[in-house]
């Protein structure tokens, strides 16, 4: 069985790991043409083959999604930790996202995370490929979801656009009697949402504006990737900054009580964001 693991933080909360990918293997082929045989050993260690490269064995953390839907994460060792990497994989369609973190791209900010997600699909021996993609979705636009992930910790999620997550304390939070800084006004992130089916959608944010509106950049530079059940409101994904990346899940409760943020012009400068190239990208409605 695998080793017992300290929890901390928001991971005190989580759900239990998932163990059933151990033994299973996965042809994935990427759009563009890349090949990966992914070989789930046991209940902590993936062995991925590329042609052409040195065999990795990697370990692993997995949460499940639904029945036949799987986050799966790893820290790649050649990397030294500026690489993250994870993988939704999807077994009901056969479908695979992958999602790609760089730490330390930019010198300037060092603790900025570039954060790439790239489509594929699972090869079935003597079969084609699924012709359906996982794809950026603009389907939660307007929709308010307040999320407890421990006790203590709720935030509302306001899917201001495909590209823009705003955040507020949620109906009925008491506001603070001093504002915060002039440098931050309010909560506006770069985020992505991924259609993974009816039920899933893939979330993820980065607190970029607040980073580089501080002073000195030590605020900001966190974010979440979330695996959301849209029917259930339940989620299980990665909390994340340069430092540490760690398994999360959380329940929440969607509601249609209107909040300030939803009509207050932006104050930041999105042409200086560099940690999400999705929101250059194009996205479906649905």
């Amino acid at each position: 069985m695998p080793e017992k693991k300290k929890f901390t933080g928001l991971s005190q909360y989580k759900i239990p790991y998932c163990y059933e990918l151990a033994g299973k293997k996965f042809h994935i082929v990427m759009d563009g043409g890349a090949e990966y045989l992914m070989d789930f050993t046991d209940e902590e260690t993936v062995t991925i083959f590329q042609e052409g490269k040195a065999v990795s064995f990697e370990r692993y953390e997995c949460l499940k999604g639904d029945d036949r839907t799987y986050l799966v994460h790893w820290t790649p060792k050649k990397h030294q930790g500026k690489i993250n990497c994870a993988l939704v994989i999807d077994l009901w369609q056969s479908l695979v996202t992958f999602v790609n973190f760089e730490t330390g791209y930019d010198p300037e900010y060092p603790r900025l995370i570039r954060i790439t997600p790239y489509f594929g699909a699972i090869k079935t021996a003597g079969e084609p490929l699924p012709a359906f993609r996982h794809h950026l979705s603009a389907r939660m636009n307007g929709k308010h979801v307040q999320w407890r992930y421990m006790p203590g910790i709720s935030l509302q999620h306001i899917y201001f656009s495909p590209n823009a997550l705003r955040a507020s304390g949620g109906p009925g939070a008491k506001k603070a009697d001093q504002k915060g800084p002039e440098w931050y006004p309010f909560f506006e992130e770069p985020c992505f949402h991924i259609y993974i089916s009816e039920s899933l959608n893939l979330f993820c944010f980065f607190e970029e504006n607040r980073m580089r509106r501080c002073p000195d950049h030590s605020e900001g530079g966190s974010g979440l990737l979330l695996l959301q059940d849209i029917d259930r409101v339940l989620d299980v994904g990665i909390g994340f900054n340069a430092n540490r990346f760690y398994m999360v899940s959380a329940f929440g409760e969607e509601n249609e009580i209107e909040d300030p943020l939803d009509k207050e012009p932006s104050p930041y400068d999105w042409n200086t964001l560099t940690s999400m190239p999705t929101i250059h990208w194009e996205v479906s409605e649905i």
